[in-house]
């Protein structure tokens, strides 16, 4: 539903969501198939806890709660095959055509269409920005200000001067490496801004939210109908 809606990426968290392999891999086939990308957030610890949902068809792999620029570079490893890594081949799964795509084929056109973003979300983070933004491999800065203003100590000042600096110093690095720099704005005006810092990737909404809308405006136009009847 959320592919025909016409949205590019559908992000699925499995940092904060554990959801049973057989449906991970539902949804994602149900994403190719709408012609939508899925971006998973996961904390990999080794190859195998990525190689399964890129072979499944995933596009784009989150890493969250960076902080150091060796962690990114691994994953980046864990993600691309040689030269550019050192993913692991299993060329008998959804992104190979159930196996008929040639290996060589395969091996670049993975290389060339799978995404990395690093999230930029606590404050150990900040002082790489720059060289995070230039490694090879990786496609995003993904600012996470919730967790950045909850690590700095500024829970709901979301314009406070220390996180505006946070996404005018991400914008910018991506901007000089060729990267996309990424970030939640459901706010039109607030991603006109944005982009140009260098914003090009936005989380719009999410589908809490749009359920949360649709059941407070079902029960609000139940509620006003039965005050009328009295």
């Amino acid at each position: 539903m959320i592919g025909r809606a016409g949205f590019d990426c559908v992000w699925i968290c499995l940092e904060h969501r554990k959801i049973d392999p057989a449906v991970l891999q539902s949804l994602i086939l149900s994403a190719r198939v709408s012609g939508c990308d899925c971006l998973i957030r996961v904390k990999p610890e080794n190859h195998t806890d990525l190689s399964y949902l890129l072979e499944a068809g995933a596009r784009g792999i989150m890493l969250p709660q960076v902080r150091e620029v060796k962690e990114v570079e691994l994953v980046v490893e864990m993600m691309k095959f040689p030269p550019l890594g050192r993913r692991g081949l299993d060329p008998i799964h959804a992104d190979t055509d159930l196996g008929t795509a040639s290996l060589e084929e395969y091996m670049r056109h993975e290389n060339d269409n799978t995404f990395l973003v690093a999230q930029i979300e606590t404050p150990e983070a900040v002082p790489h920005i720059e060289t995070i933004a230039a490694i090879k491999g990786v496609d995003m800065l993904f600012v996470g200000l919730g967790d950045m203003a909850a690590n700095m100590g500024l829970i709901g000042q979301m314009g406070h001067p220390k996180l505006q600096e946070v996404i005018e110093r991400t914008g910018e690095a991506c901007l000089r490496y060729g990267k996309s720099a990424a970030i939640i704005c459901s706010d039109p005006a607030e991603r006109d801004r944005l982009w140009e810092l260098g914003y090009r990737f936005f989380n719009v909404v999410s589908d809490f939210r749009l359920l949360r809308q649709g059941f407070d405006a079902s029960i609000g136009s139940a509620r006003d109908w039965a005050d009328k009847r009295g």
